[in-house]
């Protein structure tokens, strides 16, 4: 059932890339940045809002082990505070909506959809809160419940507001808010029995918890999302446009690897005391670094195929900028393999020293660059931001939970990735058979590259190749 309900969770990015077809063929480039700008102005606003209460949640949900009373109390105590933050900033953001409109042109363009958004701000934030707090539970069928009430909003309310009612901008913002709003009304029914009164000592200590946890949510804010408030000053709403849309099929890395992810770190937690445990651990990183940078090569040499398939011409100029983005997914694998010395030698201030650096890399970099390379410069900074994390972590992690990574060859093949993905840039506007040849070879020659720097082993690519022939009989059958 735990298996399902993660499932359920990966397949709402598969969603999203379902619908993307259906989205950009009836919405502008324009209305596609536009929307992306304002998710994150209003991301930026929620994020300070939630103060960062999911984590401090989860932190001390089981500080009594079995009481009911007391996992009830701490869900209602979180409400309580985002219900109360969630209205005030909300609040604030309607009130300040007209101003930012003057330094902002999107906003000026949209300032009562923003002003909408943060008078119902809270509804996103209540409902977030109560999912948490049913998986923090271990309540199997409300979180599967909760996660397939979300799946089928997501697909009927873009339906209903996008390509029915073209609402545009304002649909594309409208559907994650009534979605929640499904969710957070489905929630409450089924969790009416569990949420208890809140208390002033629950509601102090879940305040100090966030206030510690903060700085780590609004970095993580900071390293997807600040570029394109930088991006929304500099550039056309269409130049955001390709921005976001590249975003999402680089954002496929993740979606191929969330389940391995999800498996991997509880898994290596639990085996840590084991003998040999390290040799392990050194093995699925070789592997998972294999994974992410093929992944991440395929993506980028094949954008202009996958933007042929997902959308329509107008877009097809965000291509470029696909393999290069995958990289914050890329590096983003290097930190979960450093993440878990880091958990297992109890240094969970490397991981968010790591974290902060990058974010504040990444905010200087874009301030820098964007205002002289425009998307490229936001792509740099991201690229930078999301290195600077693993490079810190393993450099504090390995000082007190030293492992016998292969660092060295991780950054060679991380070398000949990168090579292989700037000559596929050079590939020719040739016939569509002829340049899918020219690049399939070029993607050939990652795997070979791997097992000449001892990555991967021809044994393993064998066990691997077994492996799959055989789940794909399986399928067949």
């Amino acid at each position: 059932m735990v298996a399902g309900y993660g499932a359920v969770q990966w397949a709402g990015p598969l969603l999203s890339l379902i619908l993307t077809p259906v989205i950009t063929r009836i919405l502008t480039v324009d209305d596609y940045g536009a929307s992306g700008y304002l998710q994150t102005v209003v991301a930026a606003v929620s994020t300070v809002a939630m103060f960062a209460l999911p984590q401090a949640l989860a932190t001390h949900f089981n500080d009594r082990p079995g009481e009911a009373r007391w996992q009830g109390e701490i869900t209602g105590s979180a409400l309580v505070i985002v219900v109360t933050s969630g209205l005030a900033l909300g609040l604030a953001l309607a009130v300040a909506a007209p101003a930012l409109g003057a330094v902002a042109p999107i906003i000026g363009s949209h300032v009562t959809l923003v002003q909408f958004l943060g008078l119902t701000l809270c509804i996103s934030l209540a409902a977030t809160v109560l999912v948490n707090a049913a998986q923090d539970a271990l309540r199997v069928r409300w979180g599967v419940t909760l996660s397939l009430t979300s799946l089928a909003g997501t697909a009927a309310f873009n339906v209903l507001f996008i390509v029915v009612l073209r609402l545009g901008v304002t649909g594309m913002l409208l559907t994650p808010l009534v979605v929640n709003a499904c969710v957070l009304v489905v929630a409450l029914v089924l969790m009416r029995g569990f949420i208890a009164r809140p208390s002033r000592q629950t509601v102090g200590l879940l305040l100090r918890s966030g206030a510690m946890l903060l700085p780590t949510t609004l970095s993580v804010w900071s390293l997807t999302l600040a570029d394109r408030l930088f991006l929304g000053q500099w550039v056309s709403e269409a130049e955001l446009g390709y921005y976001d849309i590249a975003n999402k099929i680089a954002g496929l890395t993740y979606v191929a690897m969330a389940p391995i992810y999800t498996a991997w770190t509880p898994l290596a937690l639990a085996m840590q005391h084991q003998p040999l445990a390290h040799i392990r651990y050194v093995r699925m990183s070789r592997y998972l670094v294999a994974a992410v940078l093929a992944i991440g090569l395929f993506l980028g040499l094949f954008a202009i195929e996958i933007l042929i398939v997902l959308t329509r011409p107008a877009y097809f100029p965000a291509a470029p900028y696909v393999g290069f983005l995958a990289y914050m997914h890329v590096f983003s694998a290097f930190g979960t393999v450093f993440t878990v010395g880091a958990m297992m030698g109890k240094q969970l201030r490397s991981v968010s020293a790591g974290v902060l650096l990058g974010a504040l890399v990444n905010i200087a970099l874009n301030a820098v660059l964007i205002p002289r390379f425009g998307l490229w410069g936001a792509t740099a900074a991201t690229i930078a931001g999301f290195g600077v994390t693993p490079l810190v972590l393993y450099g504090l992690v390995q000082r007190r939970y030293p492992l016998p990574y292969p660092v060295g060859r991780m950054l060679v093949a991380l070398v000949i990735q990168f090579a292989l993905l700037v000559v596929g840039l050079f590939v020719p506007a040739i016939p569509a058979l002829q340049r899918v040849a020219i690049k399939l070879a070029i993607f050939a020659l990652l795997p070979l590259g791997l097992v000449l720097i001892g990555m991967v082993t021809p044994a393993e690519l064998r066990q691997a190749g077994a492996f799959l022939s055989d789940r794909a009989r399986r399928l067949i059958r």
